[in-house]
């Protein structure tokens, strides 16, 4: 269920079921494992592979079976928000999601209203290719060689595409305006993203393609620059791009490339004629901008079909998926402690045809991402939700999705709070937060404000349905019901932090005595439950995993 409220400030087939829940309260027998909690390590996992935290029957099928990790790995590899998540994840990959681009809605005829929809629709293209090819275990390389694009309606509506008559929603679609195919390489939203002028001749696009696809940022590179070249002077810039041993160094290489790319030159960037087509006519446009010939690092081509197929046949194009899932996965880069682990994955990576959930599996069962906390190993670290991950779960959690103005405020920031919260914007903002600050904690505040009143109200009229509320019906105090409200209590931090918290311990003894302060104040049983669940989804370890 999805509530609208004010803006209030500034198991799969053939994967192994998980044995019944049990209630907090009954007889579990829990198999204490040495080594790192398998509980927490499901935890990170289920957020990494699908933005929610594991339910009850999960929690319960690790605690009796620390064996189970990899079986539970599987299930989440084959879950269908594993798809959603892989589009999160490499949205600061691709960098295409943002609030605006060159043109709006209102310029293909739509209305302005469905501005967030035209431009989450755009972005997500590319993303949504990358993700179906990794969901249906397709070979990576379909990625910069396929002939085939992912649209939804709107983009069938506004881009010369043919999309299946009578489906709705994303679907498999194709391009007709005889564009090469070159996967993602030819999609428009890749495009629009990454643009360029007549004095950058593609070079921009051309670092995106080399820092994409094979991890190689020449921006990234030193240079040693000669400052006598006259920078005003065009001539005298295009013969040191050439000549100048401090140019030559990245130009060489880059500008070949960027030849490649004439064909998704747009002449006039806010025309949405323009912008809509792939223009062949303008392949050859090389020969007067610099008049380098496309090259693939010596290999001679042409278009965007030889360059999807030079960049397939390039190792260091798997190696850079290799090492993506293990950067995103892990959140720090790869150290030479990691060389024999990397080359490992590659190699199975191969071995399984190229199909990318081998090396997300493999990354997840790796020891040092499974180091959850300190003392695991020389790289554990707990790690913090991104912006999408807060708002996942919590509609995971709650059922609740907080919007305003009928866009979630989490997905945008033309009117939300999606940078405040630690996310990014695909332009200005391009990698999301990794410690919390004012902005996210505010966020998080009025989040769990507004999901706690939500499903307490969802749960008291819902209860064979409830979400979180399945021990009490919200009559009970501490003097008619207290054993009632003491596993309820216990049923929370084991959903929320997969901590099995004592019947008399100091979570339950805090917890009933704020509920009781709160009641004194607010004298419903609704509000009081609402208040301590706000208080335990602002709790820290809320935000880590």
């Amino acid at each position: 269920m999805v509530v609208v409220i004010a803006l209030l400030f500034g198991g799969c087939a053939g994967q192994p079921e998980p044995p019944a829940v049990n209630h907090p309260t009954d007889e579990v027998e829990v198999v204490q494992a040495t080594g790192p909690d398998p509980v927490a390590q499901v935890f990170r996992a289920s957020l990494d592979l699908r933005g929610v935290r594991p339910s009850l029957d999960e929690i319960e099928w690790i605690s009796a079976d620390p064996d189970a990790y990899e079986a539970i790995i599987d299930s989440f590899l084959e879950d269908p928000r594993f798809g959603e998540r892989l589009i999160s994840m490499y949205s600061e990959v691709y960098l295409t999601r943002s609030d605006s681009y060159s043109v709006s809605a209102e310029d293909f005829g739509l209305s302005s209203e469905r501005q967030f929809e035209f431009s989450r629709s755009v972005g997500d293209e590319t993303l949504r290719v990358f993700a179906h090819i990794v969901e249906n275990d397709m070979p990576y390389t379909e990625l910069v060689t396929g002939d085939w694009t992912m649209a939804n309606e709107l983009l069938a509506e506004i881009w010369p595409i043919e999309y299946p008559a009578g489906a709705s929603g994303w679907q498999v679609s194709r391009y007709s305006d005889s564009r090469p195919s070159a996967g993602v390489l030819s999609s428009n939203s890749l495009w629009w993203r990454y643009m360029s002028n007549p004095s950058n001749a593609n070079r921009g696009k051309a670092n995106a393609v080399s820092k994409i696809f094979l991890c190689n940022n020449y921006l990234s590179k030193p240079v040693e620059f000669d400052r006598s070249v006259n920078l005003l002077d065009n001539d005298a810039l295009n013969d040191a791009l050439k000549t100048n041993p401090g140019c030559a160094a990245c130009h060489s290489s880059l500008d070949p490339l960027a030849s490649f790319l004439w064909g998704t030159y747009y002449v006039d960037y806010r025309s949405a004629s323009d912008l809509k087509y792939y223009h062949p006519e303008r392949e050859h446009m090389w020969e007067s901008y610099g008049g380098i010939e496309p090259a693939y690092y010596g290999e001679p081509g042409y278009g965007l079909g030889d360059l999807g197929r030079f960049i397939a046949g390039d190792p260091r194009f798997v190696a850079c998926a290799v090492k993506r899932v293990f950067m995103l996965l892990s959140q720090r880069e790869p150290t030479l402690e990691d060389t024999t682990k990397l080359g490992e994955w590659r190699n199975a990576f191969i071995a399984d045809e190229l199909r990318l959930k081998t090396v997300f599996k493999a990354v997840a069962m790796d020891e040092s991402y499974r180091a959850t906390e300190p003392g695991d190993g020389p790289y554990a670290t707990r790690k913090m939700v991104t912006s999408d991950m807060l708002g996942s779960q919590i509609d995971d959690l709650t059922g609740f999705v907080f919007y305003a103005n009928g866009v979630p405020i989490l997905e945008t920031d033309s009117g939300g709070l999606r940078t405040l919260a630690g996310g990014i914007d695909g332009k200005n903002v391009t990698r999301p937060a990794t410690a919390p600050m004012t902005t996210l904690v505010l966020v998080q505040e009025r989040y769990a404000q507004a999901a706690a009143n939500h499903v307490v109200v969802h749960d008291r009229d819902n209860p064979e349905q409830s979400r979180l509320f399945h021990e009490i019906d919200f009559h009970e105090t501490p003097k008619n019901g207290k054993a009632q409200m003491v596993a309820q209590i216990q049923s929370l931090h084991l959903r929320l932090f997969g901590h099995r918290v004592s019947a008399d311990g100091p979570e339950v003894a805090a917890n009933l005595q704020l509920w009781e302060d709160l009641y004194e104040v607010s004298l419903t049983n609704e509000e009081a439950w609402a208040g301590l669940l706000t208080v335990l989804l602002r709790d820290p370890d809320f935000l880590f995993y």
